[in-house]
């Protein structure tokens, strides 16, 4: 019989992300299957950034319904065989410290020390495992030179710590996870204060780990010498979808390669250079939108009106033209992540109607990201509503059916704060004053009750034009919204 066991985390609805992912592979694999931003800490282990494709990951996990093994574990053994270990962590060193302990006990597959079992397992690491992880972080700020780094005060720094340890009697790191770092590096020195802060930390900011970005051997560049200064975009837009299809040739129109970030190098006619980035929310693939490129030149476009827009207002006083021409130009791919076919087919199935690449191409194209927000049980409308995660669950606590019937007269444009307005004057041919309501939302918390009561007009101008007020105790004015 088959079992499975249930993550509590889950049925609570958590939405917490790992930043980082520690992989063991015995075979050559793909260290970019994860994320463009990659470490090479070991010939056999690569450690991950995955926040640089958080939003992308989260979507496909809300697509699968699943947990983040049933979404990665799939990948990891396409890439990286059936015998890898990975460990998903908020820190590189805590990936690195739980991944020793489990290349040693010679486990395999995923662990992730959000999970209540890991968390326990991490909790019961002693300190030759602490101390046996520190050789290859020796061995790493060795090889890069670390500045401030001494190899023989480090190791002598770990024999007295080692010595205080047998002292005191604590046989786990985790029973003195509440000492300072702060002490530990006043009595240890900065290297053992610091690695002690990395192992205990909630934060997923590197607090100065050593990290070096590994960088692909050869990223796509294209080149381009102008016959003529350009400087309308129609003219502009032609030639980089050029531009475009020649990356896609040097990628050999690979369908596994996608791209976080690209570099527009751009050479003015004053032989200024302006260098500027096409960022993606979520892994873009060149291939899978030629030939028409819609994606890349939304994303160029709005850079091309922020540029223009930038010299206008620099330049206006000088004896220049209204748009300043380019004479050349350099694309370059900044960043990419290398997502296997098989990701495709894996995300393929769907039981809803709903094309979730299209939503990742729109969240490509806009120039915004998307927001989501749910509702409160709040008569005040800057109160009704509140930001929440996008594919987060929702909560239903209150019933909403009379708080959307009581919608019904209100405008569809609020002001973000609400406008103070005099007091607006009545009469024939002036302002129309039709009352809507009077409410107060959560009058027990206010000094005094009455300042918590509002009443809502709707103001009618003369022209017929409609604004939505209200009128506080103290007979202030202050304006909420428009209608259309």
């Amino acid at each position: 019989m088959n079992t499975s066991i249930i993550d509590l985390s889950e049925l609570r609805g958590e939405d917490e992300f790992p930043a980082y992912a520690a992989v063991y592979s015995s075979m050559t694999g793909n260290p970019f299957a994860l994320s463009p931003t990659v470490m090479r800490w070991s010939d056999r282990i690569f450690l991950s950034r995955l926040d640089d494709c958080q939003l992308f990951w989260l979507e496909h996990k809300k697509k699968l319904r699943c947990k983040l093994i049933d979404l990665f574990d799939p990948l990891l053994r396409h890439h990286c065989g059936e015998d890898y270990v990975a460990v998903f962590a908020n820190h590189p060193w805590q990936c690195l410290l739980y991944l020793q302990y489990q290349l040693h006990h010679q486990g395999k597959g995923f662990y992730l020390l959000r999970s209540r079992l890991d968390q326990n397992i991490y909790r019961t690491l002693d300190w030759e495992c602490w101390f046996d992880t520190q050789e290859s972080l020796t061995t790493h700020l060795r090889t890069i030179n670390a500045s401030g780094f001494k190899e023989d005060s480090f190791r002598s720094r770990q024999v007295r710590m080692q010595r205080f340890i047998q002292r005191i009697g604590v046989a786990t790191p985790h029973e003195m996870s509440e000492a300072d770092a702060n002490s530990i590096m006043r009595r240890f020195g900065k290297w053992l204060g610091r690695i002690w802060q990395w192992s205990f930390t909630e934060a997923s900011d590197l607090q100065g780990f050593p990290w070096i970005n590994l960088t692909p051997q050869r990223l796509p560049v294209v080149k381009r010498d102008l016959d003529y200064p350009v400087n309308q975009w129609s003219y502009i837009e032609v030639l980089l979808r050029e531009d475009f299809a020649r990356l896609c040739d040097q990628f050999h129109h690979s369908d596994c390669i996608h791209i976080n970030r690209m570099l527009w190098e751009i050479t003015l006619y004053n032989d200024h250079k302006v260098s500027v980035e096409l960022s993606f929310r979520h892994p873009y693939s060149l291939h899978r939108d030629q030939p028409g490129f819609d994606t890349a030149l939304y994303q160029a476009r709005y850079i091309y009106d922020d540029l223009m827009r930038g010299l206008q207002a620099r330049e206006h006083d000088l004896d220049l033209p209204e748009n300043m021409p380019f004479l050349c130009w350099r694309v370059e791919v900044g960043e990419r992540v290398l997502l296997a076919p098989a990701l495709w087919d894996l995300f393929a199935a769907e039981c809803e109607q709903i094309d979730y690449q299209q939503i990742l191409s729109l969240q490509n194209k806009l120039p915004i990201a998307f927001e989501c927000f749910q509702p409160n049980a709040s008569f005040y409308p800057e109160q009704s509503f509140q930001r929440a995660s996008i594919g987060a669950s929702m909560d239903e606590a209150f019933d909403h059916h009379p708080w959307a019937c009581g919608s019904t007269s209100k405008p569809l444009f609020y002001f973000k704060d609400p406008k103070p307005i005099d007091n607006p004057p009545g009469g024939p041919g002036q302002m129309q004053k039709i009352f809507l309501e009077r409410n107060s939302s959560r009058w027990w918390l206010s000094q005094s009750a009455l300042q918590s009561i509002r009443d809502y007009f709707i103001l009618k101008d003369a022209d017929g034009r409609r604004s939505w007020a209200y009128r506080n105790q103290d007979g202030e004015w202050f304006k909420q919204g428009e209608y259309c």
